[in-house]
Order: C-alpha cells, then sequence, then structure tokens
C-alpha cells in the first residue's frame, strides 16, 4: 500500500476560520455602565448595611457614649475631690489616733494613780484629806491659827474670812455691781478645775522681826496647805496683816 504524503494545511488568509477576517476589539459603552452599576449597588449595599447597624444598635451606642462622657466626667471632676477626701480621711484619722494615744496615756495615768493612793496607809489619806479638805472648812482654821499666834507670842487682833472671790455667783454679783475683782495670788495663777479658794486676813500685833519669821515658818509648814500672798508689816507698831489663802475641793 502506498502512502502519499500530504501537504500541510495553511489557514486561510486573513488569520480566521474558515476564511473570516480577524475583526478588531472594540469597548462596547454598554460595558462600562454596567461597571458603574455594580459599583453604584454596591456603595447602596455598604449604606444599608450601616444604616441597618445604626438603627439596630442605636440604644448600644447611645448607652456607650454616655458611659464614656461619665468615666470621662469621674475622672476630670469627681475623682480630684476623692483624692482629696481621702487625704483629709487620713489626716483626721491620724489626729483622732493621736488624740486617742493622749487619752489612752490620761487613762492610764490615772489607773497609775488610783493604785497608788490605794498603797497610802489611813492615816496618810487623812492627812491628805486636811491639806485640801472638801468642801469649804476655813472656819476650822480659826483654832490653828488663834494656837499659832499665841504660841508665837504674838496678840491676835482680828481674823476676817472671805468669801470664796471664784463662787460663780459672788462674780456675778460683783460683775453686776461693777466691783473691781481681786485676782489670787500665790501658787496658782488660774485654779484648777474643781478647786476652791478662800481668803484669810489675819490682823496682829506686838511682832517684832524675829516672831514674824517663826510665825510665816509656822503657816507654811502647817499640814492645811496655806498659800501666804500678801505680808504688810509695819515695824515701829509692830504690828503686821497677813493674806493667806486656803485650799479645798469643790463638792
Amino acid at each position: 500500500m502506498e502512502i502519499k504524503d500530504k501537504p500541510f494545511h495553511h489557514p486561510p488568509a486573513g488569520g480566521g476560520v474558515d476564511g473570516e477576517k480577524d475583526k478588531p476589539f472594540r469597548f462596547s459603552p454598554t460595558d462600562g455602565e454596567a461597571a458603574g452599576g455594580t459599583e453604584k449597588t454596591a456603595q447602596s449595599l455598604l449604606k444599608q448595611r450601616i444604616n441597618n447597624f445604626l438603627i439596630i444598635y442605636f440604644n448600644y451606642l447611645t448607652l456607650a457614649l454616655a458611659l464614656a462622657i461619665l468615666a470621662a466626667g469621674l475622672f476630670l471632676f469627681i475623682y480630684p475631690q476623692y483624692q482629696e477626701i481621702a487625704k483629709g480621711n487620713e489626716t483626721a484619722e491620724k489626729n483622732l489616733q493621736a488624740e486617742h494615744e493622749i487619752k489612752r496615756i490620761y487613762l492610764n495615768g490615772i489607773r497609775d494613780l488610783k493604785n497608788l493612793y490605794q498603797l497610802i496607809s489611813a492615816a496618810d489619806r487623812e492627812k491628805i484629806a486636811k491639806m485640801v479638805p472638801a468642801g469649804n472648812q476655813a472656819v476650822s482654821l480659826i483654832p490653828e491659827i488663834e494656837s499659832i499666834v499665841l504660841k508665837n507670842g504674838a496678840v491676835l487682833n482680828s481674823i476676817k474670812i472671805a468669801e470664796d472671790p471664784k463662787s460663780q455667783s459672788k462674780t456675778k454679783s460683783k460683775i453686776a455691781l461693777g466691783e473691781k475683782l481681786e485676782m489670787p495670788a500665790g501658787i496658782f495663777e488660774q485654779l484648777p478645775e474643781g478647786v476652791g479658794l478662800t481668803k484669810i486676813e489675819i490682823n496682829l500685833s506686838s511682832v517684832n522681826y524675829p516672831v514674824l519669821k517663826n510665825l510665816l515658818k509656822n503657816f507654811e509648814n502647817n499640814l492645811w496647805l496655806l498659800d501666804i500672798a500678801q505680808v504688810d508689816y509695819d515695824a515701829k507698831e509692830n504690828k503686821v496683816i497677813l493674806i493667806i489663802y486656803s485650799y479645798y475641793l469643790l463638792r
């Protein structure tokens, strides 16, 4: 069997199939309009989704914004005031602790004093009670003053016991009458709370200088707490006026 070579088939001129000529590529305006419409549709869809999101979550967004504003207000206004109040509370707490410590020390002192007082014998307690008696008992001093004067060879001319110048009713009446009060002299510039004072004026004669020294010494060494505030001595007449204050516990 004889096989003959077939000639190679060339495509028709013009490059087309079946003799069709090649056509140039052209962009159709309708294709651009279609693309633009698709882009506008996407934008509209995005806007619609955003609107739907805002509509659905509007309350939550409003709440979140309100919380953010509230937090900012707390931080800017409330927090500084809170810090100031906290510092004030800290200072007040320190002051209270210091005051508590002072009162604790004072209470411990009272307890220690009470324990010491319980260690004192009954006889010594009686002496202490006589030094500063409870209530105004200045009249009880008159016999003791007479004994001291006679013991030293002097003559007792008079004894005057003035009312307590610190008593409230007396002070009010003197202020109402415009009378000038005599300030008490002696060991207390201001009487302690709960302590009263009585002024005693003693007029003596036949008192020379040695007798005067002995009299003052006897008064100072007396068990009763006496404060010699003034000594008006007349050496020519051998006379002396003593101003003495006695103290007592107010009831």
